[in-house]
């Protein structure tokens, strides 16, 4: 999902590799649809400040499987009940936990409990409440 700068890259790799089963949809306005239906999903970045779509596919019930960058990935990932955290660089071994993952059998309501039960707005908004009544 989305367009961006490496759109005409990836199009030219799926060619190149052969991947009939990869599809494209570009920019899409309501991505939950496609979030709430997916297998995994995986973070690929290599920077993030706090990445709002972990909290957006669990919400969804989707398992992760998100790159060990820094930001806020292991404040939102509990492995083994909403994702998991890999290393994108290595290659091999990313693939390898795409495909461990794939096989895994993930509870979408454990997975949506474990994101609700810290990140919804009640508890996010006492939070916030607090650290603005110390100033």
């Amino acid at each position: 999902l989305g367009d961006g700068c490496d759109k005409e890259m990836l199009h030219e790799m799926k060619e190149l590799l052969g991947l009939k089963n990869v599809t494209f949809h570009g920019r899409q306005e309501n991505p939950y649809q496609f979030l709430k239906f997916a297998d995994l999903f995986i973070l690929s970045s290599r920077y993030e400040g706090f990445p709002n779509v972990l909290l957006e596919a669990g919400a969804c019930g989707t398992f992760s499987l998100a790159n060990n960058c820094p930001g806020g990935i292991n404040e939102i990932v509990h492995s083994g009940i909403n994702g998991e955290v890999s290393n994108i660089e290595n290659h091999e071994d990313f693939a390898q936990d795409i495909l461990k993952v794939l096989k895994q059998e993930h509870d979408a309501n454990s997975i949506r409990n474990s994101i609700l039960s810290r990140f919804s707005k009640d508890i996010i908004m006492k939070k916030y409440e607090q650290v603005l009544g110390n100033l």
